[in-house]
């Protein structure tokens, strides 16, 4: 099996980032279903942690040539996903369909459960997140081809907001700073992220 870590990356990012619903309240997320409510969780981490710029044990790879252009286009493709993800969080009432264009699968279950708990909610997302994505692995002889990108998320700047008043609704513990994994997919010419999970007991 072919497998590549790729250490393209665009550094750390606002708007165009990553960001973790901070809900607390009950819904799909209290059976598991949801990878974007953020939970109460101050363990400390049990694993190593990584650096902004990916895991301390992750090797460096090639950035150029074909491994590293398949990388590059991976990238675009998971932070329009998230682009598509803070446009539906900070206006929940529009239609999220740029969001179909980058998800499928579990990934996009999630997001659509999420903004659908912000509009019953009354709440919107407000402010910038960040994150440092880094391409871990790219399977290409894989049916069909799959990748794997993790990420050092914060959302200490991305707020959770009444929609009218825009007066700030974050739970009173929240996790703000954590590793994230996305597991991507390729269908006909687009990489689509299927699956994105949470590490609570690893920091960065």
């Amino acid at each position: 099996m072919r497998q590549r870590v790729i250490t393209v990356r665009p550094g750390a990012v606002g708007a165009g980032g990553l960001t973790l619903l901070l809900l607390t309240s009950c819904g799909a997320a209290d059976n598991g279903s949801s990878t974007d409510r953020l939970p109460d969780v101050t363990s400390a981490p049990t694993v190593p942690a990584v650096t902004p710029g990916g895991s301390a044990a992750v090797q460096n790879a090639p950035t150029e040539g074909a491994d590293g252009a398949v990388g590059r286009v991976i990238l675009r493709a998971y932070q329009g996903w998230w682009d598509a993800r803070i446009a539906a969080f900070g206006q929940p009432e529009d239609d999220p369909a740029a969001v179909r264009g980058y998800a499928t699968d579990q990934a996009l279950s999630d997001t659509l459960v999420s903004r659908q708990q912000l509009r019953e909610a009354k709440l919107v997302m407000v402010g910038t997140p960040r994150n440092s994505p880094l391409v871990k692995s790219i399977r290409l002889t894989d049916n069909p081809p799959s990748a794997t990108v993790e990420d050092c998320v914060d959302v200490t700047d991305w707020h959770q907001a009444d929609a009218t008043t825009k007066a700030l609704r974050d739970p009173a513990q929240r996790l703000t700073r954590y590793v994230a994994t996305a597991t991507l997919r390729k269908t006909d010419s687009r990489w689509l992220i299927v699956d994105f999970k949470r590490e609570e007991t690893r920091s960065c």
